[in-house]
């Protein structure tokens, strides 16, 4: 973090520093209810349904139908053999680019729900001051 803190250029540090502290006293203090539980998986669920499921899949349809990035019918042999192998290898490389950018549209929506809770929860034990590991014996 501190690598990235000196590419920042100072004023834009000094512009960011107001709001850098209201987030921080907001991650600080927040305290979960069941209402707040509720509400947040409600809006992460619709989030998570646009982001790893409509997304990528009006993606599949839009390469298939308007760019034309399926797969080719590679059948018959006349006397084209030849230019028909050509269109067919780049629509192959093109139909498997299709499915490689289906691929990440899903996969970084995903790693996103995993890895942005995960540096919360670590925010806000730093900024609560509270230790990394767990206490240990006696009942918990």
């Amino acid at each position: 973090m501190k690598l990235a803190l000196r590419m920042v250029p100072p004023g834009l540090q000094e512009r960011a520093k107001p709001y850098v502290e209201r987030s921080e006293k907001r991650i600080r203090d927040f305290e979960w209810t069941w209402t707040k539980a509720v509400f947040v998986a409600l809006v992460l669920w619709f989030l998570a349904m646009t982001f790893v499921v409509f997304i990528p899949s009006w993606f599949l349809y839009y390469a298939d139908q308007k760019l034309g990035w399926h797969r080719c019918p590679c059948v018959g042999s006349t006397h084209w053999d030849i230019l028909w192998f050509q269109i067919s290898v780049q629509k192959f490389w093109l139909f498997k680019l299709r499915d490689i950018v289906a691929v990440i549209l899903f996969s970084i929506p995903v790693g996103g729900f995993i890895m942005v809770p995960y540096h919360l929860q670590k925010l806000r034990r730093r900024l609560r001051s509270e230790s990394e590991s767990r206490p240990v014996g006696g009942y918990r």
